[in-house]
């Protein structure tokens, strides 16, 4: 199945979960936040949350500065 993060391609297998694709791309959970399809999904539902074919991936990754 294809699915985006942050408007890039990914190839997963089918029933491939968020928390796979984030290892799939080598992005740490520690520190970002993630939303698929516009929903934000706690890190505690990333690897109970099944991913579909055309699903989009957004990670946004915390930062300091000022």
């Amino acid at each position: 199945m294809n699915v985006t993060i942050n408007d890039i391609n990914l190839t997963l297998p089918s029933g491939a979960t968020l928390l796979q694709a984030l290892e799939v791309k080598d992005i740490k959970p520690q520190g970002i936040a993630t939303a698929l399809n516009g929903t934000v999904i706690p890190a505690s539902k990333r690897e109970s949350t099944t991913l579909k074919d055309g699903d989009k991936i957004v990670i946004i990754k915390a930062f300091y500065g000022g």
